[in-house]
């Protein structure tokens, strides 16, 4: 385990901060920090770079360098004709540019991979494209040519416009309608030398049948709905409940009748059992319970009758 690393990183975290704090500060890459205190100084680029970066690290924790790091410095990264005082070195020295490092180096080569291959896209584009235009303008050319090599000897027929024949109306009488009418293929008035009032009303046309709506169309079957009539001998709370969307809650009194609508199936809840009756087609429901027995039920029709359902 390298001293030098872990004095700096002890301090660092005596002192609560952060890698990211130490880069902020000192400018030293994150990944050249974690070299630094792992004790691992031959994997920065150079003496020069270790020399530097240490020292600025330590300046950074306010360390004594000379008395405290130097000496480790000097013991763990040894250099052939290195000072043996630090003071020895000049800012110059130690501080070399980072822009002429290898690692940057190797990053601004990777960085121009991409532009090149974009270039070599582009290039392959622009190549492709003028070949397929030469061909393009060949193939076009050779067509042009056999055309016009074939229409030399084939005479084009004119062109025949044939005028549109004169249209008067009832007012003028100085052209003939007939002449319009024949020319579409049909004559539906009399020409001007007739008498114009003659009464239509006696002739008779077969009636025009569009093919669109020649078909037969079935009349719609409405059905109507069913209806249950409901007697109250007593008083009762009632509601009910159809399958056409309709609901209704009410206090009925003796003597009191309603008419429930519906398609197919209801639902009845009957307060007062004894008090309610029911007529449908004829036939009459009763017999629910006895008096202040709450019945709730389902009904369906079928066959023109009332099945019950469910309770």
């Amino acid at each position: 385990m390298s001293e030098l690393g872990n004095l700096l990183k002890s301090t660092r975290e005596e002192q609560k901060k952060t890698i990211q704090d130490v880069v902020d500060d000192t400018r030293i890459r994150e990944n050249f920090i974690k070299i630094i205190e792992d004790g691992r100084f031959k994997d920065l680029p150079s003496y020069l770079h270790a020399y530097g970066f240490v020292k600025k690290y330590a300046e950074f924790l306010n360390l004594d360098y000379e008395n405290d790091v130097w000496p480790l410095f000097a013991a763990e990264c040894p250099k052939e004709g290195a000072p043996a005082q630090p003071q020895d070195i000049t800012q110059e020295e130690y501080t070399p540019s980072t822009t002429d490092t290898v690692f940057l180096e190797n990053e601004k080569k990777n960085s121009k991979k991409p532009v090149t291959v974009l270039l070599l896209i582009i290039v392959l584009l622009l190549i492709g494209y003028g070949g397929y235009y030469m061909y393009s303008s060949s193939t076009l050319n050779n067509t042009v040519t056999i055309g016009s090599s074939t229409a030399v000897n084939t005479p084009v027929p004119a062109t025949v416009v044939e005028p549109e024949p004169a249209v008067t109306f009832v007012d003028d009488n100085t052209s003939d309608n007939n002449s319009y009418f024949d020319y579409y293929g049909t004559s539906i008035y009399a020409d001007n030398n007739t008498d114009n009032t003659t009464n239509y009303d006696n002739i008779t046309e077969p009636a025009y049948i569009d093919p669109l709506f020649a078909q037969t169309i079935p009349t719609p079957i409405i059905l109507s709905p069913e209806k249950v009539k409901v007697s109250f001998s007593e008083n009762c709370w009632f509601k009910y409940s159809t399958d056409k969307g309709e609901e209704n809650e009410i206090n009925a009194k003796r003597g009191t009748e309603i008419e429930i609508e519906f398609d197919k199936t209801f639902r009845v809840e009957i307060g007062n059992a004894v008090a309610v009756s029911m007529e449908y087609n004829g036939e009459k429901y009763s017999n629910f319970g006895n008096r202040n027995v709450v019945r709730i039920l389902n009904y369906e029709a079928q066959d023109g009758k009332l099945e019950l359902i469910s309770r």
